[in-house]
């Protein structure tokens, strides 16, 4: 398995459902060093490593204080509306005022991220363009590439892309990725097969074990 690039970039996983996105975001932050904080907004099934927090049970300070003490946790939300709506959007407000840097950051995983909005997108755009220097460092995952805000993909610096279906295909055009070498190379979507793409080169990576 390829694991995520530990540089200082944001990062973008897409896919559909079963297309082993999930299994491959959920081991790939559990292999980063240091702090991950998992916004399993929708409550999906993690695996063992993830410390599970729930939303409705924690003040934000109690929050930070664990993140400070390099735990990787699976953040999730009381309010699956209201997590994509403002709940996030108050995480990452917290996040980049709680001395995380370039050199001590914390890895942020969204799933779902094409359903933010209101103020949760509005921080999610701010976070892609100056989450960086403050050490917030995002892994953006969706099954709905072309709905998610251009902030999103545009700032992430390294794609893994999945099965996806054929409505697709205009988006990632758009973004210079070749649509027809990543169906060739996926296959039937049962392989779990993906592509990576830099912004300059797009690689065919093996199945997932």
């Amino acid at each position: 398995m390829r694991l995520l690039n530990q540089g200082n970039n944001h990062i973008f996983i897409s896919g559909i459902t079963q297309s082993g996105k999930s299994y491959f975001a959920h081991r790939a932050m559990l292999s980063l060093p240091g702090t991950v904080l998992y916004m399993n907004i929708q409550g999906e099934a993690v695996p063992k490593g993830f410390v599970t927090v729930y939303s409705s049970m924690v003040e934000s300070s109690q929050l930070i204080d664990m993140l400070k003490d390099g735990l990787k946790i699976n953040f999730v939300f009381k309010d699956v509306r209201k997590g994509y709506k403002i709940t996030s959007g108050y995480v990452f407000d917290l996040l980049m005022e709680s001395g995380f840097s370039e050199s001590n950051p914390i890895y942020v995983g969204v799933d779902e991220c094409h359903l933010l909005e209101g103020f949760s997108l509005e921080m999610a755009r701010y976070v892609s363009t100056a989450g960086l220097k403050k050490g917030v460092r995002c892994i953006w995952i969706t099954q709905r590439p072309a709905n998610c805000h251009k902030a999103l993909y545009t700032q992430a610096a390294e794609q893994y892309i999945f099965f996806l279906s054929v409505s697709e295909a205009a988006y990632m055009r758009v973004k210079g990725i070749d649509f027809d070498y990543c169906q060739k190379h996926w296959g039937l979507r049962e392989y779990h097969k993906y592509c990576y793409f830099d912004g300059a080169n797009l690689v065919g990576c093996e199945a997932l074990t």
